[in-house]
């Protein structure tokens, strides 16, 4: 429990004590857990690839709880630990803590499957969280695409389609189209600023006959990589002036 947090306890329990009234015993503290939305999960063991020997790699940890949510995560793992506590990282890639943000990065040397446990808890008090993680090292084109939105402002000024995902094959290189007319939206790579497998990029698409007819309802965008990788995603529109 961070410091903010234990003023607002000691206030509440003050409080309490000055109308009388007796203060509950204190509910156990929940253990922390690993955001695994974007990763492939069967059952308690998620696949944070794959990836590919020679190909970067680069997959963000991050972990939700102790006041941590899903929309600020990648800014507060200094607040947990986290280690390794059972089987290994594939050779070439390490885990570390560069910024703000736990990732697995590296080049892969070796192809296999390798199963990993990793723990975390908070930096100041309260119980571990586990989570079990396969990651597959393939030999040149092992991929996969999540797509989590594709939202798009036709009456912005640059007319921006926004696209948001994971890849951990940080050296890919990404193609949009829109799905229903097969046209080229536009070519990008994943930010260096972060180096996490997300994708967060902006393209110029205006409205139009072989790109998305209707301003409301613009249909699905397909994402194709340089590995051979694929996802579809529904678009969704902002018709917000900006």
């Amino acid at each position: 429990m961070r410091p903010r947090f234990k003023i607002l306890v000691i206030m509440a329990a003050a409080l309490m004590a000055g109308l009388g009234a007796a203060a509950p015993a204190s509910a156990a503290t929940a253990a922390p857990v690993l955001d695994t939305s974007v990763f492939a999960c069967s059952g308690s063991v998620c696949e944070v690839g794959p990836g590919n020997v020679g190909v970067p790699f680069a997959a963000g940890l991050n972990v939700i709880g102790d006041g941590i949510t899903q929309s600020v995560e990648k800014f507060y793992g200094d607040d947990f630990t986290m280690k390794i506590t059972s089987g290994s990282l594939p050779p070439g890639l390490q885990l570390s803590l560069p910024s703000s943000e736990w990732t697995v990065t590296g080049t892969p040397a070796k192809a296999g499957t390798y199963p990993v446990t990793v723990q975390f808890a908070p930096t100041q008090a309260g119980p571990a969280g586990t989570q079990q993680l396969t990651i597959t090292i393939g030999t040149g084109t092992a991929d996969r695409i999540d797509l989590t939105r594709a939202i798009w402002s036709p009456y912005s000024v640059n007319k921006t389609l926004q696209i948001q995902g994971f890849d951990a094959n940080f050296g890919a290189t990404y193609t949009a189209f829109a799905t229903s007319t097969g046209t080229k939206l536009g070519t990008f790579t994943e930010s260096s600023a972060w180096q996490d497998g997300g994708i967060q990029n902006n393209l110029r698409v205006p409205p139009g006959p072989t790109t998305f007819p209707s301003v409301t309802s613009p249909g699905s965008v397909t994402v194709t990589d340089s590995l051979g990788g694929s996802a579809t995603i529904p678009g969704t529109v902002n018709l917000k002036y900006s």
